[in-house]
């Protein structure tokens, strides 16, 4: 073997050679060709490689760390390397394992197995995983992937060598044994007499540590083979992560799986990268273990997949994806398509929504929280923030647990969010560590859609699929399926519930995560709100967290005046006031220095001393002001007198602040209007050169002139340093997210022209999208359709010429052109987009942006028929549109408009929908194109009250979905209560319409506990139902049940109230009676006792106190004890209330029934008596008790007197007992009485 060969690069390294143990590696070792040098690791890899060649492929051997073993430590071993070798396309796991011998097939010790595919299963199963289902049998869930392609066929082709007896495995260990002769004691075979397998009853005894003294009888009789050359055995091989060693349970699970060998490392590797798992055979997974068989069997593992590596060319193996790659990573779990179509469980659909790709992950959030956070990375001073990362607070959240919450509170511009860049980068650091993601959110201002719930929880899912993905960790089906759902192509839009839904699912599969939410303060109180209770149900201290954390950074107070550390109880809390001003010295005389660069703005070196006193002093802890009034001196003050007096008038406060700025606003040609309305309205920060053009025409221009365009130093300088350019991306901005505060708090009226409120903002801008969308120089015809005429060779004088001009004759009553050419005239729509595009700035922003700032224009705007004439001209204007139709004819663009309007809450666009009557009526109950559901579905379950009143005109009220659910289903099921009223007063409307799953909206108005939900239906079926409807009240039964079982007594008190029948069975043939007392709920019992149901009998047969005593619930049983005219009643089995809670142990509840004077000698039909389970169970005190009241000691139960259950259990004193109280010894009297 050569060593002597130039270093290679990572990504020549192809395939991964795993081993578990060192005798493995060595062995691996031995099979190469060409050992090479080694290459540096990445940071997030520990792993050591040995790295060389084998035939034509370059692998890398590695090796579990001395002493771990286990599916969990193979799992980090491949991750880490995924990190190092990228183009990694697959791993052999070789090495040993124990054989399952058997009847059927003979393994014996130096055998191979080698992993393979069967119907059920990948090729290898983890048999200890999975949960314990009914009757304490545990139940093994999902599956491990299966080899990919390449290896599979090499395997088939070397099956069909060994049949015809052309192995090279003896061959591969001489020439290793030739490169090194240690390798031949090694690769030894060990001896036919030392293969001894023993009965799988037949235990080792543990005292030796060999088999010398073990009873060779027990010995299992087997042929001798004439050979000892290994037999290669395929099939399933088990994992996991504890030693096989008991053969009883070795042939169990063989038997029901048809396992082949047990191993611990394989079911840790086969869903992180497409592996074929190798095992020489060195035991029997049983107790009579032994290592003599070992290095042997490493090494025929060795060189068998040396020999399959031979028969693989290296071009077979370069054209595999490579490991962790999307199109690897979740392959089909139960059964092959094929299969999965025969048995008609598969329907064939995209083959994508069974699996997490890149494209999908993109489409979870448009949100780019790495880029935002490099962009706010760039404003930190080095060496601030330090302070923070050095508090104790902080260090315990990072690395403790008993921490999960921390909060950083600050006054407005004190430094919070580059606070939280230092701790998104300490957290990326240690994260890595643990291999954990940390997850991170910027709430700002000028992104109005950070500012919703829905926004930011779907960054956090699409961070979470994006380090899942990365790591190879699998999501179950059904999840996969979900976040299809909602982001797939065919996506549904997501309410806040439905994304905390998913988000809670995905949350489990990433442990010791760090979550990082900054300016939460700028959300809407209701917002702010709900995130809140989200971080409480998922971070607090009770809950399921697995490790994770969460950070938030706020003002101290958020909207609502709440206070966090009020809202999270046990949260930590750091305060910035006390922290800052060395921070902020550093920035004073940093942005000092950098300013002077540009422009000195003095030579008094006292005096500039004077500036830097003066700002720390009066900076009150705040970054912002001290930057503003930086900003000003250097604007304004060209003398030291001008400084002076600008250092004696400083503004006390950021508002003042802004006031004295917005009064040097460049008001010149409106161009500082123009930038403040766009900063501030704008539905994305828009670019420098995009909002040049913005400002660079007016609403009464037809035709754009470049030559307007001002000067981007005009732009980004008209503010007077409320808006900066963003040296990062180039976009413009607030200063900082308290500016538009500032101008939204009445104080934007100080400036003329200003809007007065967002609505008005919001319309201003799409007027001004529309304008120049509608300019000649790159409308498509917008305003007018123009015809081209385009000649054709005609089809009729082509084909004459092959078959005559008889046959022809019909296609020539087309008037002919010139030589035979046809005119055929299309619509002019011009070929330049592209450069449209490029030539015109603002161009994409008015595409995009025209209908999202036009939700309230109306007939009255001025812009309302440029507004009509982009949303209707299909065939000219479609490039301008954001919905996607279906299909070119009329309907179908009319249903793509009508689904976007609906989905958005866009009402103009709706009323240009609603003009089309016919055609409307025609498809308003179809599902929307990127829906799946109709458009009344979706208004209901988004809550669109002006929406869903519009449509309840056109579209069918009891249509159930694709997934069975009416409207009403909807509303209800998301509490939007003026929806489901406004439903409810519509014609036809069915308020006991069923779901495909048979749920009835007033049953999802109780399942959800929603008192006025329920109210409103109970009242508007009693209105339509006219209270006398017995399938009314048959309707009311699972309600009923329902809020019995999750314990709503109000919403019972209702339904009892509008007439459900107490009588019926209400669930599973139980009264409701019946389900109060199982469920425990004296509440409910109390009232239902009140509204006049049965306690001494129900109709189901079941005796109320019976049910109480048997449950034990002490004050159940002493509410029925007051209204029970039957104590001792008897239920099937002749067992009374006393009796259950004798057999049910119940004490408390017994003495309460004695004192009432319950019949404690009753024994039911089989003979059994309370006082036999109270010997059973060797209760002393209170088998006297019931001897004292008469209890017969002499009763037998089961055939069996009492005596003798004593004396089984050897309880003398209930011996003794029994035979004070008269109780005679039968046939083996005279042994109890010996023993007394």
């Amino acid at each position: 073997m050569s060593s002597s060969v130039s270093r290679l690069k990572h990504q020549d390294y192809t395939i991964a050679w795993i081993c578990a143990l060192p005798l493995e590696s060595a062995a691996a070792e031995a099979m190469l060709d060409e050992k090479h040098p080694a290459l540096p690791t990445s940071p997030n890899d520990e792993n050591t490689y040995v790295l060389g060649r084998i035939c034509a492929h370059n692998v890398i051997i590695l090796c579990l760390p001395s002493g771990v073993y286990g599916t969990t430590a193979a799992t980090s071993l491949v991750s880490q390397m995924k990190f190092t070798f990228t183009a990694v396309r697959f791993g052999l796991m070789v090495g040993i394992g124990g054989g399952v011998p058997s009847k059927e097939i003979d393994i014996r010790l130096g055998d191979i197995v080698v992993s393979k595919p069967t119907r059920e299963f990948g090729g290898v199963i983890q048999y200890d995983y999975g949960k314990t289902v009914q009757h304490g049998q545990f139940e093994r869930s999902g599956m491990l992937n299966k080899p990919p392609p390449v290896i599979l066929t090499a395997i088939s082709r070397l099956q069909a060598a060994h049949r015809l007896g052309s192995s090279r495995i003896p061959a591969f260990i001489s020439e290793a044994v030739s490169r090194n002769p240690h390798f031949g004691p090694i690769s030894k075979y060990p001896g036919e007499s030392f293969d001894i397998l023993f009965e799988s009853e037949y235990e080792h005894i543990e005292s030796e540590s060999t088999c010398d003294n073990c009873e060779l009888n027990r010995e299992v009789k087997r042929i001798t083979r004439d050979e000892h050359d290994p037999v290669i055995h395929y099939g399933l091989i088990a994992s996991g992560n504890q030693v096989m060693k008991h053969g009883h349970t070795r042939d169990r699970l063989a038997r029901e799986f048809g396992i082949l060998c047990f191993e611990m490392e394989a079911a840790g590797l086969m869903d992180v990268i497409p592996c074929l798992v190798i095992r020489g055979i060195c035991d029997y997974a049983d107790s009579h273990k032994n290592k003599r068989w070992q290095d042997y069997a490493a090494a025929i593992a060795a060189a068998y997949a040396k020999e399959l590596l031979s028969v693989i060319h290296e071009n077979r193996v370069a054209d595999e994806p490579k490991a962790g790659s999307s199109s690897q990573l979740y392959h089909c779990q139960d059964l092959s398509v094929s299969e999965q179509m025969r048995s008609g469980g598969l329907t064939i659909r995209d083959k994508r929504d069974d699996h997490i790709d890149d494209w999908l992950i993109e489409r979870i959030s448009k949100y780019d929280h790495n880029k935002v956070h490099r962009r706010l990375l760039y404003k930190r001073l080095l060496g601030t923030t330090e302070w923070f990362l050095a508090h104790p607070d902080f260090k315990e959240w990072l690395t403790g647990n008993t921490t999960p919450t921390l909060w950083c509170s600050g006054k407005i511009g004190s430094g919070k969010t580059i606070i939280a860049t230092s701790v998104v980068e300490e957290l990326i650091y240690h994260s890595s560590k643990l291999r954990a993601p940390s997850i991170f959110f910027y709430c700002e201002a000028e992104h109005p859609r950070s500012l919703q719930p829905l926004y930011i929880l779907s960054s956090f899912i699409k961070q979470l699929c994006r380090f899942l993905h990365d790591a190879s960790v699998l999501l179950p089906k059904d999840l996969i399926r979900e976040i299809h759902k909602f982001f797939g192509r065919e996506p549904q839009t997501p309410d806040f519930q439905d994304l905390e839904a998913l988000f809670g699912d995905i949350f489990r599969y990433a442990p010791n995560t760090a979550y990082v939410i900054d300016g939460i303060d700028a959300l809407e109180q209701g917002n702010c709100s709900n995130l809140l209770k989200l971080i409480l149900r998922h971070f607090s201290s009770s809950s399921d967290r697995q490790g994770s954390k969460c950070i938030l950074l706020s003002r101290e107070q958020v909207p609502g005046f709440m206070d966090i550390s009020t809202f999270i109880p046990g949260i930590r809390h750091i305060s910035t006031s006390s922290h800052v001003m060395r921070d902020i010295q550093m920035y004073i005389e940093t942005t000092i220095a950098d300013k002077t660069m540009s422009r000195t703005l003095t030579t008094n070196s006292s005096l500039l001393h004077e500036i830097k006193e003066t700002l720390l002093q009066e900076s009150s802890g705040m970054f912002l002001w001290v930057y503003l009034q930086l900003e000003i001196l250097w604007d304004t003050c060209f003398t030291d007198a001008q400084i002076r007096l600008s250092l004696g008038q400083l503004p006390k406060d950021l508002e003042e602040t802004y006031r004295r700025c917005a009064q040097r606003i460049v008001m010149q040609d409106n161009i500082g209007l123009k930038v403040l309305k766009w900063v501030s309205f704008a539905t994305r920060p828009l670019h420098i050169e995009e909002l040049r053009e913005a400002v660079a025409f007016t609403p009464y221009d037809t035709e754009w002139d470049a030559e307007k365009i001002p000067q981007q130093e005009i732009v980004a300088g008209c503010c007077a340093n409320l808006v900066v350019v963003d040296p990062i991306d180039g976009c413009v901005r607030f200063a900082h997210c308290s500016v538009k505060q500032y101008l939204e708090s009445n104080h934007g009226s100080h400036i003329e022209g200003y809007p007065v409120n967002a609505e008005q903002g919001d319309m201003e801008c799409g007027e001004y999208c529309l304008v120049y969308l509608s300019f000649s120089n790159f409308t498509l015809q917008v305003t007018r359709v123009e015809e081209v005429t385009v000649a054709f060779p005609n089809p009729a004088a082509l084909i004459s010429g092959v078959f005559g001009s008889s046959l022809m004759a019909p296609f020539r009553r087309t008037p002919m052109g010139q030589k035979g050419f046809v005119p055929v005239r299309f619509p002019n729509t011009r070929a330049k987009r592209t450069s449209d595009r490029i030539n015109y700035k603002f161009l994409n922003y008015a595409v995009s942006g025209w209908a999202l700032h036009t939700k309230n224009i109306d007939t009255a705007s001025p812009s309302w028929k440029r507004f009509e004439q982009v949303a209707t001209n299909f065939d000219n204007s479609w490039n301008f549109h954001p919905w996607v139709s279906g299909g070119r004819s009329s309907q179908s663009r009319l249903h793509a408009l009508f689904g976007w309007a609906v989905k958005e809450h866009h009402e103009p666009l709706l009323s240009i929908a609603l003009r089309s009557k016919k055609d409307l009526l025609a498809i308003c109950n179809l599902p929307l194109v990127d829906q799946g559901f109709p458009a009344l579905h979706l208004a209901s379950k988004l809550g669109y009250f002006a929406i869903v009143q519009h449509l309840l005109r056109f579209c069918k009220v009891n249509v159930l979905d694709v997934d069975g659910y009416a409207p009403l289903h909807y509303a209800v099921g998301k509490c939007h209560l003026d929806v489901v009223q406004l439903i409810l007063r519509a014609n036809g409307c069915k308020m006991g319409i069923k779901s495909s799953t048979g749920f009835t909206p007033l049953l999802l108005a109780v399942i959800n506990g929603d008192e006025d939900m329920a109210l409103a239906l109970l009242k508007h079926g009693a209105r339509t139902q006219k209270g006398n409807s017995f399938e009314y009240h048959v309707s009311l039964f699972a309600p009923l049940a329902a809020a019995i079982k999750d314990g709503y007594p109000t919403i019972v008190q209702m339904l009892l109230e509008h007439g459900v029948l107490l009588g019926q069975d209400a669930s599973f043939g139980k009264t409701p009676l019946s389900l109060a007392i199982t469920a425990g709920r004296t509440d409910i019992v109390e009232l239902l006792l009140k509204w006049g149901a049965n306690s001494d009998r129900s109709q189901d047969g079941s005796i109320p106190l019976t049910e109480a005593a048997r449950i034990g619930d002490k004050a159940l049983v002493q509410l029925l004890l007051e209204r029970t005219k039957n104590l001792d009643s008897e239920d099937n089995d002749g067992r009374t209330p006393f009796f259950w809670a004798s057999k049910e142990g119940h004490v408390e509840v017994m003495n309460l029934l004695l004192a009432k004077g319950a019949d404690c000698k009753r024994a039911d039909r089989f003979g059994d008596t309370p006082l036999f389970y109270v010997v059973k169970r060797n209760d002393v005190e209170m088998v006297r008790v019931l001897l004292e009241m008469g209890a017969d000691p002499n009763t037998k139960a089961r055939g069996i007197k009492l005596l003798d259950h004593a004396r089984r259990a050897g309880e003398t004193e209930i011996i003794e007992l029994l035979f004070r109280y008269g109780a005679r010894a039968g046939q083996s009297g005279h042994v109890v009485e010996s023993e007394v």
